[in-house]
Formats: C-alpha cells, structure tokens, sequence
C-alpha cells in the first residue's frame, strides 16, 4: 500500500520540470519539491521511531531532513539550486524503501506494540506501530492533496491532469 500511494504521487508531478519543482508556487509557499522531500523525512522520521535505530546522515542530507520544509529559521538550509528531478525521486525512494523493508519484517504482534512518542516538550503520547504506519498512508494523502493543489494554482498543472 505505501508503494502504491508513492507511485500516485510520483505520476501526478510526472510533466514538472526541476524549476517547477524548485519555485515557490505560490507566493509564501514552500516549493514542490520541498513537499517530495517532506515525504522521505517523514518516511526517515517515523522508521526511525518504529525500528529505535538511527537511519544514515547521508540518507537524511539527500532528503533535506530538517532542513528545508517548515522548520525553524535556524535551521533553514533549502539547496542553492534546482535540484535534478532524478535526485527527488531517488532520495524519497530510498527512504520509502528503508520503511517498506522494515515493515515487511513486522509480524501482526508487532503491530501492537506501544511506543512513547513526545508531541511536545510538555506531552508525550503512545501510539502504536500500527497507528504510524496509518498515520504515514494519511500523511502521504494529505500532502499530496497539497501539493497537487498548489501545482493548479501556480498553473504548473490543470484540473485532472494529477492523474
């Protein structure tokens, strides 16, 4: 299923050049491109927190984890440059890859297992590995809706043509 709703988003941004991907859409707004690599942070992130393991800084470097979509002014460091197109798609597939595998290795028991999860610096919550691994189909959703509406708005792409 996480491959399946990747190869969604991946042919709805199929058509984009790297300077679509690299220019704000909209005035204000983070670039698509910034939203492909949201989704390898989030796949790094999370697998992160499902395994206890530390997943690789180069894997993070090519992702911009932490480093370019919605985070803190300090910690801004978005690329110079357009990006190659190759270089999303490979970066985000890795990390997808790094998941699905983990994943694949989960037995139903594992499933229910309960982690402790900080949303804040006052509040920790516990959530299930299950629930992460919903939580990633709903995001991946979500963000695409995003950034399949910004890519209308800047008139990158017309109604249907996500599809």
């Amino acid at each position: 299923m996480l491959d399946d709703i990747r190869n969604v988003t991946l042919s709805g941004i199929k058509g984009l050049t790297k300077e679509q991907l690299f220019a704000e859409p909209v005035p204000g707004e983070f670039p698509i491109g910034s939203y492909l690599m949201h989704l390898g942070e989030a796949d790094i992130g999370w697998l992160e927190t499902l395994s206890g393991e530390k997943i690789s800084d180069e894997l993070k470097k090519r992702c911009y984890y932490s480093a370019w979509f919605d985070v803190p002014e300090s910690d801004f460091n978005p690329p110079n440059a357009p990006l190659e197109i190759d270089d999303y798609i490979s970066a985000i597939t890795d990390a997808r890859k790094l998941l699905v595998d983990y994943i694949k290795k989960m037995s139903d028991e594992d499933l229910e297992i309960k982690l402790k999860r900080k949303r804040s610096a006052a509040v920790e919550v516990e959530i299930s590995k299950k629930w992460i691994i919903y939580h990633l189909i709903e995001h991946e959703a979500h963000t695409r809706g995003q950034m399949f509406l910004l890519m209308r708005m800047a008139g990158f792409k017309k109604k249907g043509e996500n599809n």
